[in-house]
């Protein structure tokens, strides 16, 4: 017979191992410094790494597309974002339909693995950036037919799920019967009133931002976009697309139509930071008489404060730009809704390995040596499972915090505008391609990732060539 000792070496030495080891958290984070200060190599090379893994394929390669589409190399990031949008939905006579089971949240979750072990499925809110930015990629690339295909899909996700009663399908949770097969009425009571606590707790937390919009699928970026491209093709749906768009951000309504005024019809959309980054808790609770932490995602950011920018033109203000999306709070509300399943799982885990321990401890096997190592193994499986579990705190690092938009008209004796930031007092002069007057609506994509900044321009319904370049933060 094994030696308590020798029963539980293995699990120690994993322990210590694993103690030197860098954490998901700890490298999203090395990820996301590098991507905001650095060259977007380390960003480039973990994304890269995670969409060649099993559980998080889809994670990694729409962070490997955000990134190549960062650094200008549109075609790199549609190659690699393509074949990830197509999985996800099915053509039918009556449009693109999201295929069941393909919004991230809806899972069947076991008991005994961590989060980290399932599959990351994308929330909606992020599935519809990543929508956004393959249409920007295909316009940049000449192909608006295909910019519009990945426009109609946004939008009709969003149908879908409104039509869906509004049940937040990101947000739903199935827990499989064996994460409800706790023991005893009591324990079980024990386990509710946990979840309840943690939740609690969370819901606290989140609840002052994630309120500022009412589902975490709907983004009026998706039909304002929509709008636009209906509108070059003379389609009476635009008027539907930005009434949608208004709908869901009211500040939409005085865009939807070109400023007044001869000259070169321009759209500014303002990506300003980086989202935040979900970070793991501990939370102490209280299990059949002892005290366990259990580990839980949660954001701990205030609510942002959205930047000022000016849209200058000649040395005079010509719009200001208004937040249209508030991603910050549609991230809020996506894990709000799905805390209550993420809770249930995690106590649950907690509550199996508690009472295993005290199975444990109250086995005979009329041999003292047995009982000890019987005792010491399940504790030492205990310990090294609870030091290596992490609250699941993966989602997409490089979509923005806010999303601001601009129109107005350009003199066609200008070829250039400034975006100032009225706080900091930055500012950026973007200079915009000639072409044929009236050729098409300029759209200057700016995205603001402080150290990592760069201005797109894109025509939408003309023949001006994409251009693309590094620029200075306005942050």
């Amino acid at each position: 017979m094994k030696s308590p000792v020798l029963t539980f070496a293995p699990v120690l030495i994993g322990i210590a191992v694993c103690g030197g080891c860098r954490t998901f958290y700890e490298e999203a984070q090395e990820a996301r410094r590098d991507a905001m200060y650095g060259t977007g190599e380390i960003a480039r090379q973990r994304a890269a790494k995670m969409a060649g893994s099993t559980v998080n394929r889809k994670l990694g390669s729409i962070e490997l597309a955000r990134l190549k589409q960062l650094q200008g190399d549109f075609a790199g990031s549609s190659a690699v974002l393509g074949p990830q949008l197509e999985e996800l939905f099915d053509e039918t006579n009556d449009g693109p339909i999201l295929k069941k089971g393909q919004i991230g949240g809806n899972i069947l979750a076991g008991t005994l693995s961590d989060d980290l072990a399932i599959p990351y499925e994308l929330p909606a809110f992020e599935l519809l950036f990543g929508l956004q930015y393959q249409a920007i990629n295909s316009l940049c690339l000449g192909n608006p037919n295909n910019a519009r295909v990945y426009l109609r899909r946004a939008t009709a996700v969003q149908e879908q799920l409104k039509e869906a009663n509004e049940k937040h399908v990101d947000g739903e949770v199935e827990v499989s019967p064996a994460a409800q097969e706790d023991g005893s009425d009591a324990r079980k009571a024990e386990n509710a009133k946990n979840a309840q606590e943690a939740s609690s707790q969370i819901i606290g937390k989140l609840s002052p931002v994630a309120d500022a919009v009412r589902a975490s699928y709907e983004n009026a970026l998706a039909w304002y976009l929509m709008g636009l491209v209906f509108a070059k093709e003379n389609d009476s749906n635009a008027g539907i697309a930005f009434r949608e768009a208004a709908r869901i951000a009211p500040a939409i309504a005085p865009l939807s139509r070109p400023a007044p005024g001869a000259g070169q019809d321009v759209i500014v959309v303002y990506e300003e930071d980086l989202v935040d980054s979900q970070e793991p808790i501990k939370i102490p609770l209280p299990f059949g008489g002892t005290i366990w932490s259990v580990d839980f995602p949660v954001f701990n950011a205030p609510a942002h404060a959205p930047a000022q920018i000016a849209v200058e033109v000649g040395g005079a203000v010509a719009a200001t730009c208004v937040p249209v999306v508030n991603v910050q709070a549609l991230a809020y509300r996506n894990l709000r809704d799905r805390i209550p399943g993420v809770v249930t799982r995690n106590v649950t885990r907690a509550a199996v390995k508690i009472a295993a321990q005290q199975v444990a401890n109250h086995v005979n096997t009329r041999n003292v040596y047995a009982n000890v190592a019987l005792m010491a193994g399940v504790f030492a499986y205990n310990t090294f499972s609870t030091a290596i579990a992490e609250a699941d705190t993966r989602a997409w690092q490089t979509v923005p915090e806010h999303v601001h938009l601009a129109r107005i008209r350009l003199p066609a004796d200008r070829g250039s505008v400034v975006l100032r930031n009225a706080m900091t007092g930055k500012a950026c002069e973007v200079a915009l391609p000639k072409e044929p007057a009236g050729a098409g609506t300029r759209v200057i994509w700016f995205t603001d990732v402080r150290g990592f900044s760069t201005v797109t321009v894109i025509t939408i319904g003309g023949r001006g060539a994409p251009t693309w370049a590094r620029s200075a933060s306005l942050l």
